[in-house]
């Protein structure tokens, strides 16, 4: 399996000029969020606190999804608490293309893995007849894709994973970064667990602020998950986390208008080069190159612009992933049309 990290870590010691691979906003942190980081640091907030979070945020995002407290965990990222469902799984189904977590994470656990394959030419919507898994993994708005499935059709997928009393895991990270609307699997099914964060819409990758929403039962495994591993979400990025919720409305109207402005500007400027689907959310573009995927982006680091192959994300050899974040994107998205065109001469 290709490693995604590893090559994170070669783009990084080369430090290329664009670097448009990782999901890493470029938006800054609003300074509003740091100065309630640091006022929890200097009123000495710095000790333990309850696994399943400050009361205060598990209220505000009750608030904010429509949920009761008792159905809200926080944890250090998403990535743990995903991590906390695919352990109690035996057999995980995947969307692919699909972040490569998903899939390291189960192997690592020791479990089986089915891939449910989706094609560019059928836009990306998975074709399933039965799921014959215990955990499914959604993963929309989709990383890499954009990709929001319709309602319809994630009803369709949902009836079939209540049919076979299948939980679902919603990775739903992107939800606040859409041009299309939205479904949230749990509005459709019972079993499902929702893990969301801070990371994207926020910018706080580094704070590693994290939530589920679930049934109560699944609040009470993943606490003990996260009692013996992370203990508990410092309280100075709790704090932090409040408070980006308090100006959640204002923040997202800001940066939706951002990347679809970016998503706009990078399929007019690719458009007719690469074959792509142009996203429904997100600040992906997953292109078709017609060439050797991962060897596209070592072309393109010999240019000073980083993406990622379309390997990092399953079975996709002939695609990258560009990551819409940067100042100079609109230079590095000619170079990359550059670099194609001057490949197919």
């Amino acid at each position: 399996m290709f490693n995604v990290y590893e090559f994170f870590n070669k783009i990084s010691s080369l430090n290329p000029k664009i670097r448009l691979d990782a999901g890493q906003p470029d938006i800054k942190v609003d300074e509003r969020i740091i100065e309630e980081a640091m006022s929890s640091l200097k009123r000495s907030e710095t000790g333990y606190t309850k696994t399943p979070g400050l009361d205060e945020l598990r209220e505000k995002i009750a608030e904010v999804e429509g949920v009761e407290k008792e159905n809200v965990i926080v944890g250090n990222g998403s990535k743990i608490l995903i991590a906390s469902q695919i352990l109690r799984a035996k057999r995980i189904g995947i969307i692919s293309p699909h972040w490569q977590a998903y899939e390291s994470t189960a192997k690592m656990f020791g479990k089986e893995l089915k891939i449910f394959k989706t094609s560019l030419e059928e836009s990306w919507e998975p074709r399933i007849e039965s799921l014959n898994v215990d955990l499914l993994i959604l993963n929309y708005p989709n990383n890499p894709t954009g990709k929001i499935l319709p309602r319809e059709k994630l009803k369709e997928i949902l009836e079939i994973a209540e049919d076979e009393n299948v939980k679902v895991l919603a990775d739903e990270i992107y939800s606040d970064i859409t041009f299309k609307p939205f479904t949230p699997a749990r509005e459709l099914y019972d079993n499902v667990v929702s893990v969301k964060g801070f990371s994207k819409l926020f910018s706080m990758t580094g704070f590693r602020l994290g939530y589920a929403i679930a049934q109560r039962e699944d609040i009470k495994a993943m606490q003990k998950f996260l009692e013996v591993t992370t203990t508990c979400a410092p309280i100075f990025i709790q704090r932090a986390g409040v408070k980006a919720l308090e100006i959640r409305e204002e923040i997202k109207k800001r940066v939706v208008r951002i990347y679809e402005e970016r998503t706009r500007l990078a399929s007019r400027i690719l458009k007719g080069t690469f074959e792509f689907y142009k996203p429904d959310g997100t600040f992906y573009l997953f292109v078709k190159t017609g060439v050797d995927g991962l060897s596209f982006a070592e072309k393109l680091l010999e240019k000073g612009v980083s993406v990622f192959p379309g390997i990092a994300f399953g079975d996709y050899g002939d695609f990258i992933r560009i990551s819409l974040v940067s100042s100079r994107l609109e230079e590095g998205l000619k170079i990359i049309k550059e670099v194609k065109l001057c490949a197919s001469e």
